[in-house]
């Protein structure tokens, strides 16, 4: 899956999961900030990341998540088998 995809894919789960105006996202958007989304929501955001990547986030890179560009990194290395540390 190309990086393009990978935002693609995160943009359909913000806009399915929390009925975002998808011209509100953006890969600088700040997730609670910008986004209003909470900590419940993250969880749910994980949840669907989990059938993107088919393997569990780690809780401590979860809580450095902060943009929506972050997801995409963290995706994108969750498919490499890489992992990822996010240095937000």
């Amino acid at each position: 899956m190309t990086r393009a995809e990978i935002y693609q894919r995160i943009t359909g789960i913000l806009v399915k999961t929390f009925e975002l105006d998808p011209a509100d996202i953006r890969p600088e958007s700040r997730l609670y900030e910008d986004l209003d989304l909470d900590s419940i929501d993250a969880v749910d955001m994980f949840v669907e990341l989990h059938e993107v990547t088919g393997r569990r986030i780690d809780p401590q890179v979860a809580r450095k998540i902060r943009t929506v560009q972050d997801i995409v990194a963290l995706v994108e290395a969750e498919l490499s088998g890489a992992g990822v540390a996010v240095d937000s």
